[in-house]
């Protein structure tokens, strides 16, 4: 024991009295977190309110006066342009498409003396519109005048038939203010979900990996590790205490970047009121976090300590690694985009159960047996590996690199 408390006090050191090291594992992560989340929100309220303030272009032909009046007496704050050659029409809807105008309305010719003179069978004018969803501006407009035609539609039928409640047999929600049911605290954790388990996992994955190669790898390139092989102690000894250091200070990364994002938390929050959403985590969601992101650490951990052991210097460590970290990175990309409900058997899955345990943490959709079922796997995992780490200690050409 005192031999594996002596490597784990030498790592430690080795560490924490380095200000470049102390700098990357405990201030940056802060700094990248509250800066990720500050752009996600600041882009997303410039998006938002960019297409808020937008004066749509809206083109209309053949349209009768009185629309013509509800769109212009309308405050959605567009520019209303009337079409009185239809040849016209096709130059515009050849802009809509290039994004350089947003709605066209096309009425029929002859509209008014349509609907005035309509006998039962007769076709029934229809009216057109054209618009481009892959533009913001575009579809803007669409959502903003469309109910216009719909109002319009109502005014015509009403004239002609009088009163419409004798013909509109129901209203939808004409009165009910409580349409909209909503847990805001899982509607916020829903968009927290998608991106938050892949930017934890990958900045833990990076400061594992910077802190393993160098405590394995690092040692066999400055000649180091040869000579703490010739000592007279358990080479099992000398892995428990280098990775208890590694959990350790992997782990107090790991809480570093829980108050980067608790602090980077408000910040978004702010910035993303534009569109009505609200980013919180409660008590509870933090310190099941960080049970899960600390089993977390040690499978990353014994993932680099691993791959590190086979190389004989940082660099070929370093390519050892990537592999490892894009399964990590594709792992937290997979729970950007899962909308159905998560299968049991895939928090048997090492690296990608525990992210969609993040994620289902956040949206409050995780069970205890699930998230327990998750930190198992990790620990087994990880002690699996351990494991062939210390079967590895023992093997002279791997440590020697002969």
């Amino acid at each position: 024991m005192n031999t594996i408390k002596t490597i784990y006090n030498k790592e430690m050191r080795r560490v924490l009295f380095d200000l470049k090291m102390v700098f990357g594992l405990f201030i940056m992560p802060i700094l990248m977190m509250v800066l990720i989340y500050g752009i996600m929100g600041f882009m997303a309220f410039t998006m938002f309110r960019d297409i808020e303030e937008h004066k749509s272009s809206v083109y209309v032909y053949g349209a009768p006066d009185k629309f013509i009046d509800m769109l212009e007496d309308s405050d959605n704050g567009g520019v209303v342009s009337k079409v009185t050659d239809k040849s016209e029409l096709d130059n515009l809807k050849d802009m809509v498409i290039a994004g350089d105008v947003d709605y066209i309305i096309e009425f029929p010719d002859g509209f008014l003396e349509d609907i005035n003179s309509y006998k039962e069978g007769d076709k029934v004018p229809q009216v057109k519109t054209y618009y481009n969803p892959s533009e913001d501006y575009s579809e803007s407009a669409m959502d903003k005048y469309s109910p216009l035609l719909e109002e319009y539609r109502l005014d015509l039928l009403e004239e002609r038939v009088g009163t419409l409640d004798a013909v509109s047999i129901f209203t939808v929600n004409s009165d009910n203010d409580e349409a909209k049911l909503q847990d805001d605290s899982k509607a916020g954790g829903k968009m927290l979900g998608m991106v938050l388990p892949y930017i934890i996992s990958i900045l833990l994955f990076a400061g594992a990996m910077s802190l393993g190669s160098d405590s394995i790898a690092g040692e066999k390139e400055r000649g180091t590790m040869a000579t703490m092989l010739v000592l007279p102690v358990k080479r099992s000894h000398i892995v428990y205490g280098k990775l208890l250091a590694l959990m350790t200070l992997s782990a107090m990364t790991a809480c570093v970047y829980g108050a980067g994002m608790l602090a980077s938390i408000p910040v978004a929050t702010t910035l993303m009121s534009v569109n009505g959403m609200k980013l919180s985590i409660s008590v509870v969601q933090a310190i099941l976090l960080l049970v899960l992101v600390i089993s977390m650490v040690f499978v990353y951990v014994a993932i680099v300590a691993a791959l590190s052991v086979f190389a004989k210097d940082m660099k070929e460590a370093s390519t050892y690694i990537m592999p490892a970290y894009l399964v990590v990175i594709i792992s937290g990309v997979m729970t950007m985009f899962r909308s159905s409900d998560t299968n049991l058997f895939e928090y048997f899955i090492p690296l990608y159960g525990p992210a969609m345990a993040m994620r289902n943490i956040l949206t409050q959709e995780i069970t205890n047996v699930q998230l327990l079922l998750t930190i198992v796997v990790n620990l087994i995992f990880g002690a699996l590996i351990a494991f062939v780490i210390t079967k590895t200690f023992e093997n002279e050409r791997v440590m020697l690199n002969a």
